[in-house]
């Protein structure tokens, strides 16, 4: 699922990660008025890190393919959902940027790296939340 469904089902889940004391930060690259308007369509309340020159990306080794990025696959995802509803909303910065999700523990060791595909590419909640649960 896109970024912006991911975030959404992140803060569906919220109180689950404050259970289990885990801290959700967003990392974007965007412009600030950007950010905010995208914060209040997905209802995200988490911390956010604006990264405008990419180099917390680059140093979580997150790839740019606009190949990927535009992909068959790609298109049919936001195919279906403009059919199921989901509004077109313009995107806005570098559209060929890959993003990512991280599991970090206390100790600041890597529990999972997981670098999307492509923009859809994203792992699934449960799977993240499992994770954290079995970290001792």
């Amino acid at each position: 699922m896109p970024c912006r469904e991911h975030a959404a089902q992140l803060c569906q889940r919220q109180e689950e990660f404050e259970q289990l004391n885990t801290r959700v930060v967003i990392i974007s690259f965007g412009t600030l008025p950007a950010l905010q308007t995208w914060m209040k369509e997905t209802c995200v309340t988490f911390d956010v890190l604006l990264d405008p020159d990419r180099s917390v990306y680059r140093a979580y080794e997150l790839e740019e393919s606009r190949w990927r990025s535009w992909s068959p696959r790609t298109l049919w995802t936001y195919a279906r959902l403009l059919i199921s509803g989901r509004k077109w909303l313009p995107k806005e910065g570098d559209t060929s940027q890959m993003g990512g999700d991280f599991i970090i523990d206390s100790m600041g060791n890597v529990r999972l790296a997981y670098r999307s595909k492509e923009p859809a590419d994203r792992p699934a909640v449960d799977k993240l939340l499992k994770i954290i649960k079995d970290i001792p």
